[in-house]
């Protein structure tokens, strides 16, 4: 009932027993035993996402709830030297509150006249979306669903709701990746490879470009790399299962040359940066990202 709900309004989901969430911390404690997860990323995640367990709030819980939540890129403008500098960000990062909302009142909606706990959860979230049968994988590790591709954000819930199916099962991947290497090829810093399925996180430019501005990239970062202020939509955009999604983009935002002259100078503090952060983060930005990101995306205007 709860997933037609979502489906209704635009939405999709799944749900599984929490007698599988030893398996899901497992599951990827296994690929660092392998050496398959870089040791440094596996450090920065491994406490919520690798040993995950029912928190104190509903230590009762019976299922976990996975949401996809459809989300199209976000593109806002720069004025730079009297030109209009259009940037992407790719979906996943902005309305990060705002989605688990929507996806919390689905749900109540969907559940009443009862009243279900749901408590916001700490998870692998893509493993969880493709071990429920909600999601598969592509070849670059990125989740995929019906209609929408890889334009989604996902979220999920801990619930006291006892569900009468789990949907647990093997991985999936995506029929087409066996033979298809369109991310391989677009892809140019070497994160997706033609004799793993598990891309090298480390080199992926996601990964180096939501670090802080201060530490700068690689040397093997070339700026011909980046297509997005944040993250990366090389993969996504060669993709054929998002042929009918690549071009969803809304515009959101819009820095004054002034504005962008500030953020490229990169001195942040006081009031000023703080209202600068606020209008940030209406496109999933913040000041930590700049001026590194912005700059190598103006050079090469």
């Amino acid at each position: 009932m709860f997933i037609r709900r979502l489906e209704k309004n635009g939405c999709q989901g799944s749900v599984t027993s929490t007698t599988h969430l030893e398996e899901l911390g497992e599951e990827v404690q296994s690929l660092h035993r392998e050496g398959l997860l870089d040791k440094v990323l596996y450090r920065e995640f491994a406490k919520y996402y690798f040993t995950p367990a029912l928190p104190k709030s509903i230590p009762n819980a019976k299922s976990m709830i996975v949401v996809a939540v459809p989300q199209p890129m976000l593109r806002t403008t720069f004025i730079w030297k009297g030109n209009k500098v259009q940037v992407i960000v790719p979906p996943n990062y902005y309305d990060v509150n705002k989605v688990s909302w929507r996806a919390r009142h689905e749900l109540k909606m969907a559940f009443e006249p009862r009243q279900y706990k749901l408590v916001r959860a700490l998870l692998p979230v893509k493993l969880l979306a493709v071990r429920s049968g909600l999601a598969r994988y592509g070849r670059n590790n990125i989740t995929y669903i019906p209609k929408y591709g890889s334009f989604h954000r996902l979220t999920a819930f801990y619930s006291d709701y006892e569900s009468s199916v789990d949907n647990w099962q093997d991985k999936e991947a995506l029929p087409s990746c066996v033979k298809c290497k369109a991310c391989i090829d677009a892809c140019q810093t070497g994160a997706i490879q033609k004799d793993r399925f598990l891309i090298r996180a480390e080199r992926c430019l996601t990964y180096r470009n939501e670090k802080d501005s201060k530490l700068g990239f690689p040397e093997w970062v070339g700026a011909s790399v980046h297509d997005s202020i944040i993250g990366c939509m090389r993969c996504q955009k060669v993709c054929p299962y998002n042929r009918d999604v690549v071009d969803w983009c809304i515009d959101r935002g819009a820095f004054s040359e002034k504005e962008t002259a500030y953020l490229l100078r990169g001195r942040f503090n006081g009031e000023k940066a703080a209202k600068m952060n606020k209008k940030l983060m209406r496109i999933g930005l913040d000041l930590s990202t700049f001026p590194r990101n912005l700059k190598v995306l103006l050079d090469m205007e």
